[in-house]
């Protein structure tokens, strides 16, 4: 049977390949004393070692750039945890901070007005809108409280106590609507009556109505009158925003801006009632 040309040429590369094994098989048997099976196995299988070798180095490149990305992670995790943690400390001690600097200003209070009987007190609740137009105090009867009781804070008067229960009370502040005081201008002995406005009161503003001649100005400090009925006198209550004219031209309106800030009240100081006797 005659081969065909191609079956040649197939048969001739093959011949020498085998040649080409055996050769170097028996060299490397020769010169490092393997035997020529062992030489042919290794050749033979050498392109497939080489593969998997390769196969496993990759494998165990993307093996480890996951096991990287699970570290990577969980440090992140632990981060976010040590920062939520930090965050935490840093907010309680602003309170702290926050809280400290309100007993401070109550203990000035306390300082100044130390000739009257006085009782710290706590705020524990509020009306309904966003400044603390009437609240609640952790003080009652049992402590000693009484209606009128006069309540400071942040340096400034704060409002009066009007219903008593036996451990809590309930008080007004100087710019409710049902508050009027009688007020005096530091700077030009006038007198007046600071009264609280509901639209006011949504700026944490109060109104004074003063007489017309008066030369009140933006800027001027009022405080409590020997004429009030309720409070001391001489208690700083705020300055001046802004000065208008009434209607009829025989008043004048200046908004006053309390040094109290009813929108973040926390401590008063209770001035007692023993304290007008």
């Amino acid at each position: 049977m005659k081969l065909s040309q191609k079956t040649k040429k197939k048969l001739i590369v093959i011949g020498i390949s085998v040649t080409a094994v055996l050769s170097v098989s028996v060299v490397l048997g020769v010169k490092y004393n393997i035997s020529m099976l062992s030489s042919v196995a290794d050749i033979i299988t050498y392109p497939f070692k080489k593969s998997i070798y390769f196969l496993t180095e990759q494998v165990s490149e993307v093996t480890g750039y996951f096991k990287n990305v699970e570290d990577l992670i969980r440090e992140n995790e632990e981060l976010k945890t040590q920062n939520d943690r930090l965050l935490y400390q840093n907010t309680m001690l602003e309170q702290y901070k926050s809280e400290n600097e309100g007993l401070k200003e109550i203990l000035s209070l306390k300082q100044r007005y130390q000739e009257y009987p006085t009782l710290g007190a706590n705020v524990i609740a509020k009306d309904i809108s966003n400044w603390y137009k009437s609240f609640n105090i952790d003080k009652g009867l049992i402590q000693g409280i009484k209606e009128e009781d006069v309540l400071l804070s942040g340096g400034g008067l704060a409002g009066h106590i009007t219903k008593v229960d036996p451990l809590t009370s309930t008080a007004i502040s100087i710019i409710d609507d049902r508050s009027s005081i009688s007020v005096k201008v530091v700077r030009t002995g006038d007198t007046g009556i600071l009264r609280g406005d509901i639209e006011l009161a949504e700026k944490g503003l109060c109104r004074l109505e003063i007489d017309i001649e008066s030369e009140v100005v933006k800027g001027d400090q009022i405080i409590t009158s020997h004429l009030s009925d309720i409070y001391p006198p001489g208690i700083p209550i705020g300055t001046v925003e802004e000065v208008t004219t009434g209607k009829n031209g025989l008043t004048q309106y200046a908004y006053i801006k309390p040094f109290v800030d009813f929108k973040h009240l926390e401590n008063v100081l209770v001035i007692t009632s023993d304290s007008e006797e």
